[in-house]
């Protein structure tokens, strides 16, 4: 804190109101999270019409509901209507013992598939909190070291870092949003934004110009007397964490579920529910079946779309929250902010 500032931190900062703006992936704010929200049973049942995995899966859902309806109303219009001739047509059905034994096997598929996608959420979850003890202690070293001014354009870089990287496994570069954290520091600064958008590897840009700019402290004279050679060192040690964390990303990133597993999952599910409204339509009420399919769908549809969703812990680009994403900032910046106001 400077020594002209005599005002109180209490009420220079407002820590709860710094979370008002932050949301998570799934476009939900912080600040709703409370036990009480998550537990709330009739707001998630009459979310569902709403539901991000409904929208994704619907298709797939009315495709097998409308053939389920189709198979149900063909066998019922045989039973009753049809020329004797259309016997072999009409009353073709599928004895209900196969989907009996496969049921089995398809409810290993379906945790083995999804254990596989939460591995990966959980591996990706892990570096990422990584990289927030990482910026933390870097932003500490120079705020209780370094001269203000020095410690502004380290803090810029790490506010950079974690919103640099979040683009560069999403595919995207969005400059509005590197721009909006990177000023916080470093208002008329422009060379070293330009310099990481221009790149191909903005994270370790990043690192790059924080390795650079703490370059000087180890051939600086006064190293000896400020013990600054002993911060580089530290520093250098933080930064090759940063690079680690850069590669172990990228390795989940680049190395998805095989395809060919995640094409079975999707055949088997359709080769089961297409076969469903003939093993149903002699045991149940017609009126029963589509309803049956159409339940049964959206639980398989929705737990392979949902481990779909987790095997990617860095998140997509979509165009319902894009929009919303260059506002938010990752939780490391909450401290940067609080830092920022108490250097003012």
């Amino acid at each position: 804190m400077s020594a002209s500032s005599n005002r109180p931190l209490s009420k220079a900062i407002d820590p709860s109101k710094l979370l008002n703006g932050l949301y998570t992936d799934d476009d939900v704010l912080i600040s709703d999270l409370t036990s009480r929200s998550r537990a709330n049973w009739a707001k998630d049942l009459l979310s569902v019409a709403s539901s991000r995995v409904l929208a994704r899966i619907s298709q797939r859902m009315t495709i097998t509901t409308a053939w389920a309806a189709y198979v149900t109303a063909l066998i019922t219009w045989g039973d009753y209507l049809a020329p004797p001739s259309w016997g072999s047509f009409t009353q073709f059905t599928v004895p209900g013992w196969p989907h009996e034994l496969v049921g089995a096997f398809l409810s290993i598929l379906l945790v083995f598939r999804t254990d596989q996608a939460y591995d990966r959420f959980w591996e990706g979850r892990k570096q990422w909190s990584s990289l927030n003890s990482q910026c933390r202690s870097i932003s500490r070293l120079v705020l209780s070291n370094l001269p203000i001014g020095m410690a502004q354009e380290f803090l810029s870089l790490v506010a950079l870092f974690p919103v640099a990287l979040k683009q560069h496994l999403r595919g995207d570069r969005n400059e509005r949003e590197l721009a909006a954290v990177f000023h916080l520091f470093q208002p008329k600064n422009v060379k070293t934004l330009e310099i990481v958008l221009e790149s191909k590897n903005m994270p370790m840009t990043v690192v790059w110009c924080m390795s650079q700019l703490s370059a000087p402290l180890r051939k600086n004279r006064a190293s000896r007397i400020f013990n600054y050679e002993v911060l580089w060192e530290e520093m250098e040690e933080k930064l090759s964490e940063l690079a680690d964390i850069v590669s172990q990303c990228e390795k989940i990133k680049c190395t998805p579920l095989p395809l060919s597993y995640s094409r079975h999952t999707s055949r088997f599910f359709s080769l089961f529910l297409f076969s469903l409204p003939l093993a149903l339509v002699k045991e149940t009420s017609p009126l029963l079946v589509p309803t049956i399919v159409l339940t049964t769908s959206w639980v398989l549809f929705a737990t392979e779309e949902i481990g779909h969703i987790i095997e990617e812990p860095f998140g997509t680009i979509d165009s319902k929250s894009a929009g919303r994403r260059t506002q938010r900032q990752s939780s490391i910046m909450v401290d940067l902010e609080m830092w920022r106001l108490v250097l003012n």
